[in-house]
């Protein structure tokens, strides 16, 4: 109440003429604007809006863009003709004469791979021994690798084609042993299945091996081997689930697959079977070939020491 009663007080002290006179001028003006809007309104307008229209630009202006002349200045380059067009196929190359090779090189070791670009060559030459991949030129020599199979390699020298045997072996222009893996090149391959990571499969896989190593007749829980022939010649070898079918399934293999090879080792040929065997106890990796439904297919899985 205090503060009321002193604002009233000074209140009471303000001269009242002048407020009054500020007051009304202000009301006067606010009626007079507004009396001017309401007189405007009233007021018809009879212009219409003018309505822009473009101005016609003649043919021969000198300002007028040509159109056709930036076309044919290509800025964004030319369109290919040839590239519409669907490309052939590339023509695979059958090598059909490759005398044996004259060159001072061992053939020590190989790889042999249905995967293109996967083969490997361990050839010992100018008193050293080394692994080659194809295409890869042969030290102390102007020859390169073009093949890989599975008892010989390909070279090119001084452009032809010359065969060099694996050590031991007889010089022959097919051998039995590559039969199977040129067949392997030329149907359908069918897909591959990479069981390398699954880590499932490789710890079931080591547990079995670890087995069948300390007791081999407990193989058959797991697999059921047996060699089909064809023409009076070992074809291959069915494979078909033990008793437990599960660890046959996860690893990829289906009921009647038939073995081809195995890291690159017909399983046609018995010498190339039995050496492939005897080394299934420190692999650490397998890639085996099956056919299956006409088509071959590629299986991989690990095995963990």
């Amino acid at each position: 109440m205090d503060l009321l009663d002193k604002f009233l007080t000074k209140a009471a002290g303000v001269p009242q003429k002048p407020v009054s006179t500020a007051i009304f001028s202000l009301g006067v003006l606010i009626a007079l604007y507004l009396l001017a809007q309401m007189t405007w309104k009233l007021i018809p307008n009879d212009s219409a809006p003018t309505r822009w229209v473009p101005t016609p630009v003649s043919s021969n202006s000198p300002g007028q863009v040509n159109v056709l002349g930036l076309q044919q200045l290509s800025l964004f380059g030319k369109a290919d003709a040839e590239g519409a067009k669907p490309k052939a196929a590339p023509v695979e190359e059958i090598i059909t004469d490759a005398p044996k090779t004259s060159l001072s090189i061992q053939l020590t070791g190989v790889v042999a791979s249905t995967t293109e670009k996967k083969g490997l060559a361990v050839i010992a030459s100018s008193g050293s021994q080394d692994t080659y991949s194809l295409g890869d030129k042969i030290k102390g020599t102007s020859a390169s690798l073009k093949e890989v199979y599975a008892d010989r390699i390909i070279i090119t020298n001084s452009g032809r084609y010359e065969t060099l045997m694996l050590d031991g072996l007889e010089y022959s222009t097919n051998g039995a042993a590559n039969q199977q893996l040129q067949k392997a090149k030329s149907v359908s391959k069918g897909k591959t299945i990479d069981n390398r990571t699954n880590r499932a499969v490789a710890a079931e896989l080591s547990q079995s091996r670890d087995e069948i190593l300390a007791d081999p007749s407990k193989i058959t829980d797991y697999l059921s081997i047996s060699p089909v022939k064809s023409g009076g010649e070992l074809a291959g070898y069915r494979l078909n689930p033990g008793k437990d079918r599960e660890l046959f399934t996860q690893a990829g293999f289906k009921a009647n697959d038939l073995a081809k090879s195995i890291n690159g080792y017909d399983l046609t040929d018995m010498g190339q079977a039995l050496e492939v065997m005897a080394q299934l106890p420190e692999m650490t990796e397998v890639a085996l070939m099956v056919e299956r439904d006409s088509q071959l297919i590629e299986i991989m899985f690990s095995l963990p020491e």
